[in-house]
């Protein structure tokens, strides 16, 4: 990717400053991601599209440490603001560190490759990268109750994410002792298939999309999709 596109992938995000409840959700994700991958007080993280850096902020105030890998200028300005450790790369391919990490987070960025091929690639680079015992995080909306809304959400989202085809992906990069779980901003489990089932009925994603301009369907929307399904899952390097 040239600087020049590097420069403004995802720009657009930061037009739409998040509200006090989407902050509070999206730190409550964090959390839940956090704990289930059950990180220990002086292990190393490397997150794979930080955003915003909101895990950042958790690993950090756990004693944990943490490094990410952020293309978007603005973006990792504001996390190197943080003191924050940021290369400034595009991943695939997941660049040479120098180092390894007791785990690393793709937190709805899977999605994001273009291929099968690189999905494959970007995961044995991980193993590779990992202290034996290591876990490879994914956190990704799962298509089956997505559906079309996979592709409205994100102009960027290709790779298409579900349970078994990422516990597939895993396997096939080298993973063993997997463990997953289906989520969405508020509910896990059995709560999670219920809520995201309303979520996923509700015709706002439709509406938005017939009707592109109007801001008060792109609102709801909005609303709408943090309560779809998503895979929580992880791979563990062998020790």
């Amino acid at each position: 990717m040239k600087d020049s596109e590097t420069n403004t992938f995802y720009d657009h995000y930061g037009k739409n400053k998040p509200t006090k409840f989407g902050n509070w959700l999206v730190k409550r994700t964090c959390q839940q991601i956090f704990d289930f991958a059950q990180i220990k007080q002086g292990k190393s993280v490397l997150e794979i599209g930080p955003g915003r850096g909101t895990f950042a902020d958790i690993c950090r105030d756990r004693n944990v440490e943490y490094w990410a890998i952020e293309p978007n200028v603005k973006m990792a300005d504001e996390l190197e603001k943080r003191k924050v450790t940021v290369i400034r790369d595009m991943v695939p391919p997941v660049p040479d560190i120098g180092r390894s990490f007791d785990m690393v987070l793709m937190n709805n960025v899977l999605e994001h490759m273009d291929t099968m091929t690189n999905a494959l690639i970007v995961s044995k680079q991980i193993y590779e990268l990992l202290n034996p015992g290591g876990r490879f995080v994914i956190y990704s909306p799962d298509y089956v109750n997505f559906r079309y809304l996979f592709f409205l959400t994100d102009f960027s989202h290709n790779y298409i994410t579900t349970w078994k085809r990422i516990e597939g992906l895993l396997i096939s990069a080298g993973f063993d002792t997997i463990r997953a779980r289906y989520q969405n901003a508020l509910f896990k489990g059995t709560s999670c298939i219920l809520t995201s089932g309303l979520a996923a009925w509700l015709p706002f994603g439709h509406l938005s999309a017939l009707f592109p301009n109007n801001k008060v369907l792109n609102k709801l929307y909005r609303f709408q999709t943090p309560f779809m399904r998503r895979v929580l899952i992880y791979g563990e390097k062998h020790s």
